[in-house]
């Protein structure tokens, strides 16, 4: 386990891009489990509708903080103020999110396991290349910074913050990824309904 922590640490984004096409792949091949409930799945569509939003718009709220110099300087401002790692819970709750937006518990269950089981790796080897980074400056940031529960009350931001606008833009679609995915599996299932009405014309 040791060994694929490693990995994945080491290609997270390879990997991460690698579970998008197995969840794309899965939720146009199998679909919803009728057996839990259409009452139920349709509460789960909407639960999981409103975790997406909160992802995406979390993801954005994260990049306007990161895109101005995210490796050259230590981050400690607005969303980075109240816990350390809030572009991966934005990443969990977007994870967990789709699988619930598209009518499947059981993906939304996988999905959060298998963030549970390989993020603290990367997050792991991440705090170890800011400690090496920032020295000092990053130890006395984790003593006051949650790691990740976040800390409402000790957020603060600056009334101005530089932002590099390539950067920005290069983000806007890796912030969005998940809503992009439900697009996808919402094209899918319009066919498959305009399928079902053919065949009951």
């Amino acid at each position: 386990m040791d060994l694929m922590n490693f990995s994945f640490a080491k290609h997270r984004i390879f990997w991460s891009r690698v579970t998008v096409a197995l969840a794309i792949l899965y939720m146009l091949l199998v679909p919803p489990p009728s057996q839990l409930g259409s009452m139920f799945l349709e509460s789960a569509e909407i639960l999981g509708f409103f975790l997406l939003a909160v992802a995406a718009l979390g993801r954005l709220w994260c990049l306007a903080f990161i895109a101005g110099a995210k490796n050259e300087t230590l981050i400690a401002q607005g969303p980075y103020s109240i816990v350390r790692n809030p572009l991966y819970i934005c990443n969990f709750l977007g994870a967990v999110g789709l699988g619930l937006a598209v009518e499947n518990p059981p993906l939304a269950l996988v999905l959060a396991c298998g963030f549970v089981l390989f993020y603290p790796g990367v997050v792991r080897n991440e705090e170890a290349r800011l400690a090496r980074t920032f020295g000092a400056a990053y130890a006395a940031y984790c003593t006051t910074t949650p790691r990740w529960l976040p800390d409402w009350s000790a957020y603060h931001e600056p009334e101005t913050w530089l932002i590099s606008p390539s950067r920005f833009r290069k983000g806007l679609l890796g912030a969005m990824w998940f809503l992009w995915v439900f697009m996808i599996w919402e094209i899918v299932e319009e066919f498959r309904l305009i399928e079902l009405f053919q065949q009951w014309l």
